[in-house]
């Protein structure tokens, strides 16, 4: 039996290897045919490795070109690669290993199948824009947006901290022109504490993109302050004198009122803002003084202006050149004062000239028919006088120079009160008649009088009458 196997195995033995062996080689020629070799792409994002190195040697980068992503060929069985993903390779590119400052080699792996899939040799690059690495402070400012509520006011607003320490490409930190912390206070009544973002703007005032940048803080704590306000008057006072021949008419300014703010017990102390006098001096001021006065500085302690703008304050204090002009006083508004009784005065002029100083507009007003004045007639006797001149003037004239009045002073007792003359008495063979003699009391007055009755050896009497309308005497003939 056995020997009978022998022969079988041996028989053509040759043939029979042959035969293996071409089956075997069939079998390859058919798998390969079947799971060929073969290549296929694949794209995955790029990892980075030792990213503080550049920012280490005080430079920052930014991956141009879209190189975070690479796409590359892998080669191997068509079954292998077919059940490979993109995820199922590793790019990782090592800042360490940076060429010219511009790009870093990219070592792509199969993270499956390492034995069956190669990736294609070949070099990959992640590439850079590199530029130094800059750092600025900015002081922060702080903006409100909105109004408060009514009658309140913004106080204090602040912020803290109040510096932003701003990172990242000099050209982009170079570009920060402001850093702004916005606040909103639309109606509100009461302090407020909040939690505030700052923004950046650039020097157009456009908000600029922050991505590339890295701050020392994320936000800052704003403080709001809100007052009390009220409208109170501003007073201007003023000091000195202007030369004679000027007179201070008024001051002229705008706003007259203004509101201010603070906290209520210190406004509930003050109705109005008052200029020291020192300020609008007129000694020796000819012509309008104009100056602009900073009422805050005479504000209390505390206390504010609601709009600063309304602080400056255009003052013209007005000053007018007085004028003199000549006027006519009638004589029938004249008193007489202190004169004796033995006499009586009459005016020998129905009016006198008088020059008077004063502002222009007054002068205008002056109606001379309505002065008054007086003659101081203490002492004197009959004749022709010259009087001084007393005007009952106001505050708002001054007489340039004396004035006189001439009148005639004329004994009572020999004054006739009409215009008529007495009839003269008639006498004896030796006696003479006396004149009839009238006393009138008033300028325009009538009377009656009785001539006196002559006498003689043989005396005999004559009534004499007449009438007057002036203040004066006629003789009897």
């Amino acid at each position: 039996m056995l020997k009978k196997i022998t022969k079988l195995i041996t028989n053509n033995f040759g043939l029979k290897i042959l035969a293996v062996l071409f089956s075997v080689a069939l079998w390859l020629v058919v798998v390969n045919i079947d799971d060929p070799k073969t290549t296929r792409t694949f794209t995955t994002t790029v990892s980075i490795e030792n990213g503080n190195y550049l920012t280490g040697i005080g430079k920052y980068y930014e991956i141009v070109n879209n190189s975070s992503t690479v796409t590359f060929k892998a080669s191997g069985k068509r079954s292998y690669l077919e059940r490979m993903s993109n995820s199922d390779f590793k790019a990782v590119a090592d800042m360490e290993s940076i060429e010219n400052m511009s790009r870093v080699p990219i070592d792509i792996t199969p993270q499956r199948y390492t034995s069956n899939v190669s990736v294609t040799n070949k070099t990959y690059y992640l590439e850079l824009e590199v530029e130094e690495l800059r750092s600025e402070s900015f002081v922060i400012a702080v903006e409100t947006v909105g109004e408060v509520g009514d009658q309140k006011a913004l106080g204090s607003v602040s912020i803290s901290p109040n510096i932003l320490r701003v990172s990242g490409p000099s050209s982009v930190v170079e570009m920060v022109d402001k850093v702004i912390a916005r606040v909103d206070v639309n109606n509100m009544t009461s302090d407020m504490i909040d939690s505030v973002i700052p923004l950046l703007y650039d020097a157009k005032g456009n908000e600029m993109n922050t991505s590339e940048l890295s701050f020392n803080m994320q936000s800052v704590t704003a403080s709001v302050q809100i007052l009390d306000t009220k409208e109170v008057t501003i007073n201007f006072q003023t000091s000195g004198t202007p030369p004679d021949g000027y007179e201070y008419i008024g001051t002229e300014y705008s706003p007259q009122t203004v509101r201010v703010k603070g906290q209520v017990a210190v406004l509930n102390t003050m109705n109005s803002i008052t200029v020291p006098k020192e300020v609008l001096d007129l000694t020796d001021a000819t012509e309008d003084i104009e100056k602009t006065v900073d009422v805050s500085s005479y504000l209390p302690e505390g206390v504010t202006l609601v709009e600063p703008g309304q602080a400056k304050i255009d003052v013209r204090v007005k000053l007018e050149k007085h004028e003199t002009r000549k006027f006519k006083v009638p004589t029938a508004n004249i008193t007489v004062t202190n004169l004796s009784q033995e006499y009586s005065v009459k005016f020998l002029e129905e009016s006198v000239e008088i020059e008077l100083e004063g502002l222009s507009t007054d002068l205008d007003d002056l109606d001379s028919e309505t002065l008054t004045g007086s003659i101081d007639a203490s002492g004197m006797t009959d004749g022709e006088h010259k009087l001084n001149l007393e005007l009952n003037l106001d505050g708002r004239f001054a007489l340039v120079k004396s004035a006189t009045v001439t009148v005639d002073i004329i004994d009572a007792d020999g004054e006739n009160l009409g215009t008529g003359t007495g009839n003269t008495g008639t006498a004896g063979s030796t006696g003479t008649g006396n004149t009839g003699n009238s006393s009138g009391t008033g300028s325009a007055g009538t009377g009656a009088g009785s001539g006196n009755t002559g006498t003689g050896s043989t005396g005999g009497s004559a009534p004499g009458n007449g009438s007057h309308t002036e203040n004066n005497s006629n003789p009897a003939e």
